[in-house]
């Protein structure tokens, strides 16, 4: 059973895709802030991290910074799922090695699911679900 750590601090965001993700097989830990993930990350390496930007105490760029330059997380694929007022911080994201990049707006269950499942060596998404990485 592959593992993903979602880091988000929307309850109600968590919920919906949390639920999803357990319906389709696959086992999530969840940290509401930036600190708890980093933490939690430090004791086990999840196959993928699910991320927002904007959080509490270490943003979803810190987070990533972390996996990044911590050689037994730098390979994890990270997938943002955060809003689209966050536009400086979004492209900060991508610059600093993320896989995918969805907005909140746009995004369905099933649509970070294709994705997920492609990151993991499944099926490959629809690519109209992937907002460009200018």
């Amino acid at each position: 059973m592959k593992t993903i750590l979602y880091i988000e601090d929307n309850a109600v965001i968590v919920q919906i895709y949390r639920t999803a993700l357990l319906r389709e097989g696959f086992q999530v830990e969840v940290a509401e802030d930036g600190l708890t993930a980093a933490r939690m990350l430090s004791k086990a390496k999840p196959d993928l991290v699910l991320l927002d930007i904007m959080l509490p105490t270490l943003t979803g760029v810190d987070v990533i910074k972390y996996i990044r330059s911590t050689p037994a997380l730098k390979s994890t694929p990270v997938i943002i799922l955060s809003d689209a007022s966050k536009a400086d911080l979004a492209m900060e994201a991508i610059a600093s090695g993320v896989d995918r990049v969805y907005l909140k707006s746009q995004c369905t269950p099933a649509m970070l699911i294709g994705a997920i499942n492609e990151l993991l060596g499944g099926t490959a998404p629809d690519p109209s679900a992937q907002l460009p990485s200018a």
